[in-house]
């Protein structure tokens, strides 16, 4: 058994992991909440356009936009978003392998990849791999401000335009509910792929319920388009930081709770390990005692 004094160093040293782990949850707990009712008041505008989105691909005269179809380039962009901490579980695990699944199937059917991400702790894990990045996004901490949201994408969208780089995805761990998170590719260009995953996000839209018809439109559905898409583009991008964020706090959170909930179990093991042995120790006191009186 060992002594008092090594059993009150690893019951210190465990009751300051409880504490350190604790306040993590917390602090994980306060920007949860908080990011949390941004997405929940965000739902409704993503429904609006899921609902214009829907009004678009369902017209009897359908809309020829560049933004809506791939175009011949080899070359295809991923942005990555990860944690700039750790200790969030399996969270930046599982956009690793997403990952090396993009750079893997890049090299099979011989596309080049440029890939551009944010947080450190992706940029480190990919710069260790010796996989080169194409940029990365340093200016904002977790989610970028609306003026920067609408940089990344008008720039991603010129260089589409152009046909610089044949598609976009971004690669995070998108936020479906509290109980329910999981690491995926959204593409966001061409644009036809995005207003798919913005129709079967929403709530359910009844195909008698809107037509294009019912709406007398000026300028021209053409130009409205034009407008919408870089709407649907910015978004989403935005949308992608926010539930990576999200997913992020929440997987910190269960993690500093199971963490802090074994450390506190481990202290009550200790407790009675140390009045165990303290008793031991007093009872061989005694005993030395007693033998000493009686000789």
């Amino acid at each position: 058994m060992a002594g008092t004094r090594q059993i009150l160093q690893r019951f210190k040293a465990t009751e300051n992991i409880s504490k350190v782990t604790g306040t993590m949850e917390t602090v994980s707990a306060v920007k949860y909440r908080k990011l949390f009712n941004t997405w929940r008041e965000s739902i409704d505008f993503y429904d609006a356009l899921a609902q214009l989105a829907y009004l678009v691909v369902t017209a009897e005269k359908s809309i020829d936009h560049p933004l809506m179809h791939p175009n011949e380039a080899k070359t295809n962009a991923i942005i990555v978003t990860g944690s700039n901490r750790g200790l969030c579980g399996g969270y930046n695990s599982n956009v690793y392998k997403q990952v090396e699944v993009h750079a893997n199937m890049a090299r099979r059917f011989g596309r080049n990849l440029e890939i551009y991400a944010q947080g450190k702790k992706v940029i480190t894990h990919l710069s260790n791999r010796k996989i080169e990045l194409s940029g990365t996004f340093e200016e904002f901490e977790e989610v970028p401000s609306s003026q920067q949201t609408n940089e990344i994408a008008d720039d991603f969208i010129d260089r589409f335009l152009q046909g610089k780089i044949g598609r976009l995805g971004f690669v995070y761990t998108r936020f479906f509910s509290p109980a329910n998170q999981r690491v995926q590719t959204l593409t966001i260009l061409p644009v036809a792929d995005l207003i798919d995953d913005l129709t079967t996000r929403a709530t359910v839209i009844w195909p008698w319920e809107l037509a294009f018809e019912d709406f007398l439109l000026s300028p021209s559905p053409e130009r409205i388009f034009d407008t919408l898409a870089r709407m649907m583009i910015r978004t989403a991008i935005k949308g992608c930081f926010l539930e990576a964020a999200l997913s992020e706090h929440l997987g910190r959170v269960v993690a500093m709770r199971s963490a802090t909930d074994n450390a506190n179990e481990m202290i009550s093991e200790l407790t009675q390990e140390y009045n165990r042995a303290r008793q031991s120790q007093i009872t061989m006191e005694l005993l030395d005692i007693i033998g000493a009186t009686a000789t």
